[in-house]
């Protein structure tokens, strides 16, 4: 049985370093396109699952400038409370912001395990976190059986500087050649779209309640999902919800003329499932982010193009890559892409 004790309420600099936690997660933690679930403010700040759960990555994100070897062992509590737990975390990560060099070995890694610290520091991280076990003294975590794990734990920590702004991590999500056209005011706001999303997680109170596996966390309303993340962007990018049942996109209307109302139905809803079934692809990604470049260089170079003279641009092998899209479907994804850039504009 798991008891949760870490649900709390943060302000606005420590939930922008959650998100950017949360990113790294999506975007750069080593194994990162394996994770298809966020549990937020739950187990600790962010906990990644596969869908089936049978893996999983624990982070820790502590936002705060001029971190010690002592005070990173102290921020390591929440990660260890978790190891000794009745629940079994793949993985424990401590993101947290640039530290001093001398600190490191090689201060050049992103990501590293304790050995990488200064052979004189290491001493200072057990202690920091010894004496945070002490401090709170909770009998789950401060009991002789599970001081015995600490330096098994600590071994197993992957600690995480965060070297990236903003604007960077939403790069990382968008795979066109040239994220040069794209402005980080503009990616910023992105980001601030995928904090509030993740704040809106942490309002539930799940504070003392009990589960018996990651999986339980679905009950609790503290879960988003990699395609609502991954659909939030491209919505954003594109200028329009690619999903939105409003009925038929204004330059796709030539493609249901004579048709009766049934077979419109059946067709809008045919192409967005191609549509969807592109989007969350995930060995597939590279490809549809390539042909959502080439839509909108030839939607916003050429505002007086048809869907037709678009579909025209694109070659067989661009086409070809991205099988899961037919002539209807895509014909059906540039209307939209127009329709968001002709919104834009206007």
């Amino acid at each position: 049985m798991y008891r949760i004790k870490t649900s709390e309420r943060n302000n606005d600099k420590a939930t922008e370093f959650e998100t950017k936690s949360l990113l790294y997660l999506l975007t750069k933690a080593k194994g990162h396109k394996k994770i298809d679930i966020f549990i937020i403010d739950c187990f600790n700040d962010v906990t990644g699952a596969k869908e089936n759960f049978k893996e999983s990555w624990d982070v820790q994100s502590k936002g705060v400038a001029s971190l010690s070897p002592k005070t990173i062992g102290a921020a390591l509590y929440t990660l260890f409370a978790n190891y000794v737990s009745d629940i079994d975390f793949s993985h424990y990560l401590l993101f947290f912001p640039p530290i001093k060099e001398i600190y490191l070995d090689d201060p050049s890694l992103e990501a590293f395990n304790i050995t990488n610290f200064e052979k004189t520091k290491m001493p200072k991280i057990k202690e920091g976190l010894r004496c945070e076990i002490e401090r709170r003294n909770d009998p789950d975590v401060n009991n002789p059986s599970s001081l015995l794990l600490i330096d098994r734990f600590l071994n197993k920590v992957v600690f995480v500087v965060d070297r990236y702004q903003k604007a960077d991590y939403i790069k990382s999500i968008i795979e066109f050649r040239n994220l040069d056209s794209l402005e980080d005011d503009f990616l910023n706001k992105i980001f601030d779209e995928i904090r509030i999303m993740q704040s809106s997680k942490k309002i539930p109170n799940v504070y003392n309640q009990e589960v018996n596996s990651i999986q339980e966390a679905n009950n609790f309303n503290k879960t988003i999902y990699r395609k609502d993340v991954e659909l939030l962007v491209v919505n954003r990018v594109v200028g329009n919800n690619l999903f939105y049942e409003r009925g038929i996109p204004t330059y796709f209307v030539r493609e249901v003329v004579n048709m009766d109302e049934e077979d419109i139905i059946d067709l809008i809803q045919e192409c967005q499932t191609k549509l969807s079934r592109t989007l969350f692809n995930k060995n597939n990604k590279k490809a549809f982010w390539m042909l959502l470049e080439k839509i909108m260089i030839e939607t916003t170079c050429n505002p007086s193009s048809t869907i037709y003279d678009i579909i025209s641009t694109i070659n067989w092998d661009m086409r070809n890559s991205v099988f899961t899209l037919d002539d209807k479907a895509l014909l059906y994804l540039i209307a939209l892409v127009k329709e968001g850039v002709h919104y834009e504009n206007t």
